[in-house]
């Protein structure tokens, strides 16, 4: 070989000096016959230990020096002793450390792998071993292993190792089969596989572009598409014209495979006035199961309570407090009906009329729970109610050894008497209707928000629908009270509501910083961020300080502020870690936000127990990386939370975020920025529920002419969902739930 002349080389992998799984690239070195060389390759990940056959040539780096950059390698498992303890060793194996390593190599020698495979329960014969603890190493094993073969034939198609072992989780052995078969599957099945992804694998593989599989899954893309902008269907007329124009059929034709699915009940339709509603079949359940939920929790036959009045007269001399004429009466309506609305803006006594409730409901014996759709609005929620309130997830309980489905639901409801929502304008429709599930028929519903705040990220509109069915009682409160009066946050949010020009003159918690050009939108935010805020209210960004931005992708978009003001909260140090995952960088003490909500997260609780499930909008700091393990570790209010490396593409910075991620959270300082939003971003509701984020200082950074035009546009986005119509409906459900 150092004639520079050879093109193959075979040895044992003796270090990796570096590895990008996003691009598959690889430097790490090998040991041929006690000479080290160094590998450049792209390939699927390779572990210490292996012994590898891999082809290419010699090459001289400027920087580097020698190199054999490969271009095809073959890799076999060790079966020599010291070759497996390094493979072990090396991190291929979740759980299992060098120690571990070495004392299952002492124990088992040359069966080692055997027994991790096919008889993990025998680990627990070396000590630290839990039969727990053995099944993970086992189960990561296993997959590398199975990885390993697959992912050399998974690399024609450019699928990323990190892809390829969801892949490889989902079908196992099938893999290939489901890729040249069926590989529309990957879309439907493997979190974060674009349909394109699918669609390019397919029309290589010789799909023709109009047959029936390309066609339907495309079909089924469009709604699923739309999903994510809380559309729960579809009109017929525009589902078959957008595939067809992006199939490049007729529409003729995609009607006829919408009408098959129909027929088949891979699809469903429902009128809706003059609409015809095509809805995936979850969707059209969801809809249909929450309606008759509310008809036979409303219709259910209660034990009478009398003397309500009195009973609020008691209330109003314990807590030494008179409510207002609304707030009384929504005091009263709660017990008179079974379901019911409480809806108001900022200042309006939601948390005095809802603290009302909540005690009569304790002082009639009552078995009160309560939550809302957020970590963070949970634990608003819980403050000023003075008792604990759950997230919807975690009072529902995640079963993960059943796909992620909940613990509570029909047959295992929940045990109480009452159930108070918060913030119900974020509970989509698919988390509304696990809640139904779990409610007993017996059980009292309150939903409580602000119904001119922006609807859910997910799909359906369900607190404005059942508002506006007017099928459900509703409690309006509309009054200001005096003392929320004298905030001028309260006073424009409200004037902003109602669709006038708020007062932009500066007050005690209210300040509007005129900045017209994005340079110096950004020089204010910076100024305002690392000098004045924390000078004057000993907040930062890491605490009680949010950056509201309501676009992404502008010069003052939060993605560029995010970068921006990680230098200055968060710059690099050699003591804080970092790692590059499908290149987006992570630091520790970066603040961050879950995008999505991952079920299969593993959490530690403050008070030492566990749980699982991270869920969109947590926002938490980053407090480890474990380059190693490659596990990185994110604490949250109330929990911290382990990421393996190839979920960490859920998480993003959140030291600026947008005003729908921003929904349910409320922070004690906002610093919201006004400037280069996109037209379809300026419009009313979005405006105030920004505002609304502050509880005890607002201040705009940007172009009055900006806020002016949101707050002139009342247009409110458009949702396609048939709620309302089934609530007004009511009486035939009657029938279905007898």
């Amino acid at each position: 070989m150092s004639d520079f002349e050879e093109n193959v080389i075979d040895g044992v992998v003796e270090e990796i000096i570096f590895e990008n799984d996003d691009t598959c690239y690889r430097v790490f070195t090998v040991n041929c016959e006690g000479i080290l060389y160094t590998v450049v390759a792209t390939c699927p990940p390779v572990y210490a230990g292996e012994t590898v056959t891999a082809s290419g040539e010699w090459k001289e780096h400027s920087a580097y020096g020698r190199q054999f950059v490969c271009t095809e390698i073959e890799k076999t498992f060790p079966s020599e002793l010291s070759g497996m303890l390094r493979f072990l060793a090396s991190g291929a194996v979740k759980g299992m450390g060098p120690a571990t390593a070495q004392k299952i190599v002492d124990t088992f020698k040359e069966d080692s792998f055997y027994i991790i495979e096919n008889e993990p329960d025998r680990l627990t014969q070396i000590r630290g071993i839990s039969r727990e603890k053995a099944r993970i190493m086992s189960d990561s094993f296993r997959t590398t292993l199975g990885i390993r073969d697959i992912m050399m034939q998974l690399n024609e198609y450019s699928i990323s190792p990190n892809m390829a072992v969801r892949i490889y989780k989902r079908f196992g052995g099938f893999s290939v089969d489901v890729i040249n078969r069926e590989p529309y599957r990957l879309w439907e099945e493997i979190e974060d596989f674009t349909f394109a992804a699918a669609d390019k694998i397919a029309l290589e593989n010789g799909f023709e572009p109009d047959c029936e599989m390309r066609v339907c899954y495309f079909i089924r893309f469009v709604l699923t598409h739309n999903l994510t902008n809380g559309h729960s269907f579809l009109p017929y007329d525009k589902l078959s014209q957008i595939s067809a124009a992006n199939i490049g059929i007729e529409t003729s034709d995609t009607e006829c495979y919408i009408d098959k699915m129909i027929a088949e009940g891979r699809l469903y339709e429902q009128k809706i006035g003059d609409l015809r509603a095509v809805y995936l079949p979850e969707m059209y359940f969801a809809e249909k199961y929450v309606v008759k939920k509310l008809y036979n929790i409303s219709k259910y036959v209660k034990k009478e309570i009398t003397d309500i009045e009195k009973h609020i007269d008691a209330l109003e001399k314990m807590l030494n407090i008179t409510y207002a004429d609304n707030q009384r009466a929504a005091i009263r309506m709660s017990v008179e009906n079974k379901v019911m609305v409480l809806t108001g803006g900022p200042g309006t006594g939601k948390t005095t009329t809802l603290n009302g409730i909540i005690k009569l409901y304790e002082n009639l014996g009552f078995n009160v729970t309560l939550c809302a759709p957020t970590g963070r609005a949970a634990k608003r929620m819980s403050d000023v109610c003075k008792r604990e309130a759950k997230t919807i997830h975690r009072l529902l309980e995640v079963d993960m050894a059943r796909d992620n489905t909940f613990v509570k639901n029909e047959s295992n409801p929940l045990k109480t008497d009452a159930v108070i929502v918060d913030e119900m304008s974020m509970v989509d429709i698919r988390l509304f209707e696990a809640l139904m599930h779990a409610l007993p028929d017996h059980v009292r519903l309150i939903m409580v928000g602000d119904a001119d705040q922006l609807p859910s990220v997910g799909p359906g509109n369900v607190f404005c629908d059942i508002i506006r069915s007017e099928k459900i009682e509703t409690v309006f409160l509309n009054e200001v009270f005096r003392q929320a009066s004298q905030s001028k946050i309260i006073i424009n949010a409200h004037m902003i509501n109602r669709g006038e020009h708020p007062d932009l003159s500066n007050s005690s918690d209210f300040f509007f910083v005129k900045k017209l050009s994005a340079d110096s939108v950004t020089d204010a935010v910076c100024t305002l961020i690392s000098e004045r805020i924390p000078k004057r209210y000993g907040k930062d960004v890491l605490n009680g300080l949010q950056v509201i931005i309501p676009t992404k992708k502008t010069q003052v978009g939060t993605q560029a502020v995010n970068a921006m003001l990680r230098e200055i909260v968060n710059g690099p140090s050699p003591s804080k870690t970092e790692v590059t995952v499908k290149n987006r960088s992570y630091r520790v003490g970066d603040k961050v936000m879950q995008t999505k909500n991952n079920y299969d997260i593993v959490c530690r609780r403050k008070n030492g127990t566990y749980e699982s499930g991270v869920f969109n909008g947590d926002i938490g700091i980053i407090e480890r990386i474990d380059l190693k393990q490659r596990i990185m570790s994110v604490a949250y209010d109330d929990r911290s939370a382990a990421y393996e490396f190839a979920d960490c593409d859920q998480l993003e910075l959140a030291y600026a975020v947008t005003v729908h991620k921003s929904q349910g959270s409320e922070f004690d300082i906002v610093l919201l920025v006004l400037s280069q939003i996109t037209p379809l971003l300026q419009y009313r509701n979005l405006l105030y529920t920004a505002v609304t984020r502050a509880k005890q200082v607002l201040i705009i950074v940007g172009n009055d002419k900006v806020l002016y035009n949101m707050v002139d546009n009342s247009k409110k986005s458009n949702r396609y969902s048939g709620l309302r119509h089934m609530l007004t409906t009511f009486s035939e459900y009657e029938d279905d739930a007898q």
